[in-house]
């Protein structure tokens, strides 16, 4: 959809596809919303061109849809997982979940430092002014490399569960030519030996998957790392802790978040619940906003 005006007939062509299935998929693409008419073709409606066209684009969101088809594929243990009370885990879904995983998740460190990262003026400062970063459940690794490039007087670590996270990360890492500064284990959190090491660690969506039981000493564990003065930055998903917050847009996305994740273990926390953590952990909540449905959250060690 490059071309302004394609006819569905052309974009048929250009496709391999059905043209009868493709004009009945246009027609309804421009039902919703999703595309304009211009002449006798069609043209993507204002900022759709970022969200499904442009996979440069902060915004982009194709990759979203490929990720819930693989989710969709869950549900067809629901009933066993729910009558049992078993789960299975993030980490058991395989390469091709993670890897598009990682693709579909990579917008989320360009969007905090496009247009999140301005509006925490400490976290800025201390990223402006270098030293290392510990990026947790760093997934494929797009916000080490992402980090990295946008402050070059930063390295980075980044540490995951999921070897083939771990692989995908090391290999865009060598990709990017950052090995020089930038790094990936494969260890859990609670695994962290650097004491009094890091000046920030990150996190992106991934506290709500640390089960519920080692929580706390995950953040411990965090905390530790961290030189005083250092500071956590969480960008996660909070529960609605009302009614109302459950039927309001966007807040009640994490309900539907916890809802297709219950079964992997994982808890999607209240903010309350996230500040507790951090204090329990000796982190004070020094600067926080939002974006869209998520939380963002800067936890500053004393």
């Amino acid at each position: 959809m490059k071309s302004p005006g394609l006819t569905s007939e052309a974009l048929a062509g250009r496709l391999g596809t059905q043209p009868f299935y493709t004009d009945v998929l246009c027609r309804t693409a421009f039902a919703f919303g999703l595309l304009e008419r211009e002449g006798a073709g069609w043209r993507m409606a204002p900022h759709f061109d970022q969200i499904l066209g442009n996979p440069e684009s902060s915004f982009y969101l194709a990759h979203t849809a490929r990720v819930h088809m693989l989710v969709g594929e869950d549900y067809r243990e629901y009933v066993e997982h729910f009558r049992a009370g078993t789960t299975k885990p993030y980490q058991e879904h395989g390469e091709t979940f993670m890897r598009e995983v990682a693709v579909a998740l990579q917008t989320l460190p360009r969007i905090f430092l496009d247009l999140v990262l301005r509006r925490l003026p400490g976290l800025d400062t201390r990223l402006r002014d270098g030293g290392r970063v510990l990026d947790v459940g760093c997934g494929g690794g797009w916000a080490v490399v992402q980090f990295a490039e946008r402050f070059p007087e930063i390295s980075c670590v980044g540490i995951d569960v999921e070897p083939h996270s771990v692989d995908l990360a090391r290999r865009l890492i060598a990709e990017r030519g950052l090995t020089d500064r930038c790094e990936v284990r494969a260890l859990s959190v609670d695994q962290l030996v650097d004491d009094g090491t890091y000046d920030v660690a990150t996190s992106f969506l991934a506290v709500h998957e640390i089960a519920p039981a080692p929580k706390p000493a995950a953040f411990a564990a965090v905390a530790r790392a961290l030189k005083p003065g250092g500071c956590f930055l969480i960008f996660d998903e909070t529960y609605p802790e009302t009614d109302e917050a459950l039927r309001t847009m966007p807040t009640r996305f994490a309900a539907l978040a916890q809802w297709y994740e219950v079964t992997w273990g994982n808890v999607v926390n209240t903010r309350t619940e996230l500040d507790a953590l951090c204090s329990k952990a000796g982190l004070r909540v020094t600067e926080e906003t939002g974006f869209s449905r998520f939380h963002i959250l800067v936890a500053t060690k004393d």
